[in-house]
């Protein structure tokens, strides 16, 4: 019998992605190759802020990357990933201009954007590179990424919020067990020591086998329609169907999140959030500003890191 605890378990937000730490064939990162990934990611932040500003993309940092520059003035020394919040129509015009301006180096992954990527959120990955964690074990691309949360529009009116919320949160979790049955050979390896979280991915794999008949990019497709449906660009209301604390969990004042101000992070002047004391209170609660404790931190498992030499 494995651990019937999982590490990480103690925060269910976060138990999906600490829970294969130790894992066989996982590792994490020395305080060498932290640096090193920190160092590519602050230098791929650069280029695509470069662009975001001469194409007028509206972007600000999200999560743990803004919690970064307001308490540490960059990086969260522990942290291996920068995250962007960015509205609906301003990812659309990325998405027009991206090959354009930054294909050379990067590749755009996204649920409408098909290549077996099934996750609900956008990721910008550089080429010639690769880091692979548990949602990459099957993925065409797997290059070192910094992620985008979409900012959707929602509805003022509470009756159809709560139905497109409701759909969005069902279809969400379809997608995530699509996936898991779409990796679960790759995945059972690293699920061997771990009682609790093959528990979790196993039910997930059991769900997501009801929809084999369709592909995941399919379901991902679906997802994304779904996502972006409302089309009120003037609604009092944005959520971030995507994020950790999903449709409902992450639902913001338009002006909070649509706006911005500035900050440093590593140096560079960056945009966070307008509303950003409500933004980390909601997602990390009043006591943000307070560093955790060792075993609270969220500290990720590799299983491939290289770095473009």
């Amino acid at each position: 019998m494995g651990n019937k605890k999982a590490i990480g378990a103690g925060d269910r937000r976060h138990f999906f992605k600490t829970g294969f730490r130790g894992a066989p064939g996982t590792f994490e990162l020395s305080d060498e190759q932290l640096k090193e990934l920190q160092k590519t990611l602050l230098e791929m932040l650069k280029d695509f802020i470069k662009v975001f500003e001469e194409e007028k993309i509206f972007y600000t940092l999200s999560g743990g990357s803004v919690l970064g520059a307001i308490r540490h003035k960059g990086f969260i020394p522990w942290d291996d990933d920068i995250d962007l919040n960015m509205p609906r129509k301003d990812f659309e015009h990325l998405k027009e201009v991206f090959h354009k301006r930054l294909g050379d180096k990067y590749v755009l992954c996204g649920p409408e954007c098909g290549r077996g990527y099934g996750m609900s959120h956008v990721q910008i990955k550089k080429k010639r590179t690769t880091y692979k964690a548990f949602n990459e074990l099957t993925m065409k691309d797997t290059g070192i990424f910094i992620d985008i949360f979409i900012l959707e529009n929602t509805y003022d009116n509470p009756v159809k919020r709560k139905i497109h919320g409701m759909l969005c949160l069902a279809l969400g979790y379809i997608l995530t067990c699509r996936k898991t049955a779409e990796d679960w050979e790759a995945l059972k390896p690293y699920l061997s020591v771990n009682e609790v979280l093959r528990e979790a991915f196993e039910k997930k794999m059991k769900f997501g086998k009801l929809f084999k008949w369709l592909s995941l990019d399919k379901v991902a497709k679906c997802v994304i329609y779904w996502y972006s449906y409302c089309g009120l660009e003037d609604s009092r209301l944005v959520c971030i169907p995507s994020g950790r604390k999903h449709y409902f969990g992450e639902m913001y004042k338009r002006e909070d999140m649509c706006q911005s101000k500035n900050a440093v992070f590593e140096g560079l002047d960056v945009r966070i959030p307008k509303g950003t004391k409500t933004y980390m209170e909601i997602l990390y609660g009043p006591d943000y500003m307070q560093i955790p404790k060792e075993e609270d931190r969220e500290i990720h498992s590799a299983v491939a890191l290289y770095f473009d030499k």
